[in-house]
């Protein structure tokens, strides 16, 4: 390479450094960073999630259109907090899902992503008169559409 035998090696030195160094960083960008800043989410137990969960009751109401829907509905919240405020909520809950259901059409259920939809429109208008915590989930049973 070089005819002074030291500048050989110091450039040999300060590449083996480098690559050291860049070896290093994408080790632990790759591989201890991602593992770090994740723990195991818990799922949460079935006592745990009725201990923040309200039953709205049988509701049977008009959607948009002529059809007539009914079903059971229940609202999770994240928190035993959030169960109390929609339990003191619970007339204005059924207001918001009245007021959901009756610009939702049968059509609008009966598509293949059209129940999910509903449950998505739900939960977000139900969060914006949350004040404690927020509502995670909602879950309809016994539904008829007629």
């Amino acid at each position: 390479m070089f005819r002074n035998k030291m500048l050989n090696i110091v450039l040999i030195l300060i590449i083996a450094v480098a690559l050291l160094g860049i070896v290093g960083i994408v080790a632990y960008k790759t591989v201890i960073v991602p593992t770090a800043g994740h723990e195991e989410e818990k799922v949460p137990t079935a006592a745990e999630l009725l201990e923040s969960q309200i039953e709205i009751g049988k509701m049977t109401t008009n959607l948009a259109g002529d059809a007539l829907i009914q079903a059971t509905i229940s609202v999770q919240g994240d928190s035993v907090d959030t169960m109390h405020e929609l339990e003191e909520r619970k007339a204005q809950i059924k207001d918001i899902i009245n007021a959901v259901l009756h610009t939702t059409t049968q059509a609008d259920i009966e598509k293949p992503e059209g129940y999910q939809e509903l449950k998505v429109r739900l939960v977000q208008e139900m969060n914006k008169v949350m004040l404690e915590g927020k509502v995670t989930d909602i879950y309809i049973s016994d539904i008829v559409v007629q």
